[in-house]
């Protein structure tokens, strides 16, 4: 059976067009008349409440990039509030990490059982966690090298015109 309306890839939005440098050839004025036609104004959105002193300091530092970039509305909240607390536990874990390694002479990585077994402390395994957490939510804003590679506008030289002057109007009317 044949896929129906929700198979294949999600479109992709039209400023993600133009940041890429339309690979997919759509046309100019359709990509800008839908990103001049936004339902949303680009804005950054309050921070929750819940959110620790980190998290609202990240969520401070990052905002006006993502207006820049034409990237946040009012209902990405949720998004950027798992990246900004998502940045703040792994924070949080890091320091406890090194606080533990000066204590307790590099106990603060790994964990020793009695059985003389070795695993990672628990601490390691919520960095570690934290730091998915983070890849995982900033990937939707661009925050990695991967995920930036993809929205790095390509800056290339206006193209110049298909047809001489004489065959345009000729042109125009089939195409």
């Amino acid at each position: 059976m044949a896929g129906n309306a929700n198979s294949g890839r999600h479109a992709k939005p039209a400023i993600v067009h133009v940041l890429t440098g339309n690979k997919s050839k759509l046309p100019a004025h359709k990509l800008q008349d839908e990103m001049q036609a936004s339902p949303l104004p680009v804005e950054v959105p309050a921070p929750p409440d819940w959110l620790d002193d980190d998290a609202c300091a990240e969520w401070e530092r990052v905002g006006p990039d993502l207006v820049l970039l034409g990237l946040v509305t009012r209902l990405d909240r949720q998004a950027l509030a798992q990246y900004c607390e998502a940045v703040s536990d792994y924070r949080r874990w890091t320091l406890k990490i090194q606080r533990l390694n000066d204590e307790l002479e590099g106990r603060g990585d790994v964990m020793t059982y009695r059985t003389g077994a070795k695993d990672l402390s628990i601490w390691r395994k919520l960095r570690n966690d934290a730091e998915r957490r983070a890849d995982a939510a900033g990937a939707k804003f661009g925050f990695s090298p991967l995920a930036r590679r993809n929205l790095r506008a390509q800056l290339q030289a206006p193209q110049g015109e298909l047809f001489p002057n004489e065959q345009k109007e000729i042109a125009q009317k089939y195409f």
